[in-house]
């Protein structure tokens, strides 16, 4: 049971909808930035390596001559396409000096590549430092623009970056698109699987943590775990009520239907004969609502034997047929091969006489009895040759007490002859369905499982 304190409403810092709200701006706040950051985040940052032997081996000599290195100046040119990008000198005013246009944009990447302790390569947007080169405690740094296959290493390089980038981002946005999914959807579906339980007449459905839960979602699960026990409460109470009144009846009409047998009346007496067919009628009502009752309540214990469906049949249309020969003259027994189940024999023929009467007693022609496999299920058919029934009241066949519908001519019947016969479907293990046959009048067709 569910606390009285449980069921209070929730605060406003714990609501659903405040925390959708705060998520969904966090996302039009996250997709606002991402340009920003994933254009940041995608700038190549070249690493620094060490410098390549041809390199070294055309500046290195150029710079043991102890004059020559402390003439140089950011801006010389050294030799070919080198020219020195920065100087450290050991003594002097000016211990610091820096390339005019270098220093301006690189400058911390300049100071970073002095202070190295080994001769080092990086490049720099369009050239390639190098350094440093130290000598007497100066230190100089050089530059010369890239070259071709420097240019493709580069760009080739940026390109596997921004791409590894690129699915990391994806990945990860996936990640946590199906986290979110998950957190949103997953109470939604394990409500909806309760309601469905609730329908199939479950008082206690499945509701796992969800009426732990102090938002919205856990106020709906607090009152579909009550609406549940609350329609369990009223069905027991419902079915309670048939079946005692129903047992309470069946003692005082057994007396009338006595009482009516020891009355010495002629048959003659239009009264009398009224008043026992209304006997008779009230005592089959009687009689299917206690058996209904039975089957909802879980009252009849199946007697699983094999059972020869087509000797079933047979032995039922010769029943009928000793009852009521035009009647049996109706009934039509497709030549199929019928199968032997595993199943109780009174259930089944409870369910196939009580279509087979209600097609004879609805309808003048032909009705036919027929088996088929499909799909691993065992189908039996009853099909008569009616008018048919209009598509949007076949589902109310099986509801109790529905007495036909006006198109299909109504000689007998109390309402209750499909709705049991589709609990003791129910009870077997299979299905009952109606549906109007393409070539005319009605199909009931009995789908089993295939043992």
């Amino acid at each position: 049971m569910i606390s009285n304190s449980s069921r209070r409403k929730s605060r406003w810092y714990q609501s659903l909808t405040l925390r959708l709200l705060l998520l969904f701006w966090a996302l039009l706040f996250v997709t606002a930035s991402s340009g920003y950051f994933l254009a940041v985040w995608n700038r190549a940052t070249p690493e620094p390596q060490p410098v390549a032997e041809p390199i070294k081996r055309t500046i290195a000599p150029l710079l043991q001559d102890p004059v020559t290195f402390l003439s140089l100046e950011p801006g010389r040119l050294i030799a070919g396409n080198y020219r020195v990008a920065a100087r450290v000198s050991a003594a002097g005013q000016q211990k610091l000096m820096l390339d005019e246009y270098l220093g301006e944009q690189h400058r911390r990447t300049l100071l970073r590549f002095l202070n190295y302790e080994q001769t080092m390569q990086m490049p720099l947007a369009d050239r390639l430092l190098i350094g440093p080169f130290e000598l007497n405690g100066n230190k100089v740094l050089v530059t010369r623009p890239l070259q071709a296959a420097e240019w493709q290493d580069q760009a080739q390089a940026e390109r596997e970056l921004t791409q590894a980038r690129t699915w990391a981002i994806v990945s990860g946005s996936f990640v946590i698109a199906i986290l979110l999914g998950v957190w949103l959807i997953r109470p939604i579906r394990r409500l909806s699987s309760a309601t469905r339980e609730i329908a199939a007449g479950s008082a206690e459905p499945n509701l796992a943590k969800l009426p732990n839960r102090r938002d919205e979602i856990g106020d709906l699960a607090r009152s579909l775990a009550q609406t549940a026990r609350d329609l369990a409460v009223s069905r027991d109470a419902q079915r309670r009520l048939l079946s005692d009144v129903s047992h309470e009846l069946r003692s005082p009409m057994a007396r009338m239907q006595v009482a009516l047998d020891l009355t010495d009346a002629s048959e003659d007496d239009a009264h009398m004969q009224q008043l026992r067919r209304d006997t008779e009628r009230l005592n089959l009502i009687i009689e299917r609502i206690l058996s209904l009752s039975k089957l909802e309540n879980g009252l009849v214990n199946l007697n699983k034997e094999a059972v020869d469906t087509g000797q079933l049949v047979a032995r039922l249309i010769d029943d009928i047929q000793y009852a009521d020969a035009a009647l049996g003259q109706r009934l039509e027994q497709q030549h199929a091969q019928w199968p032997e189940l595993q199943s109780d024999e009174e259930l089944l023929r409870m369910i196939i006489e009580n279509i087979v009467r209600n097609a004879l007693h609805y309808t003048d022609g032909t009705v036919e009895l027929g088996y088929s496999l499909s799909d691993n299920q065992h189908r039996i058919s009853i099909r008569d040759h009616g008018p048919g029934v209009d598509d949007d009241l076949l589902a109310k066949l099986f509801e109790p007490f529905y007495r036909g519908d006006p198109s299909r001519k109504h000689k007998a019947g109390v309402g209750l002859g499909l709705a049991l016969s589709q609990r003791a479907a129910v009870v077997l293990g299979g299905t009952l369905s109606a549906s109007n046959h393409p070539d005319g009048g009605l199909e009931v067709v009995l789908t089993l499982p295939q043992d």
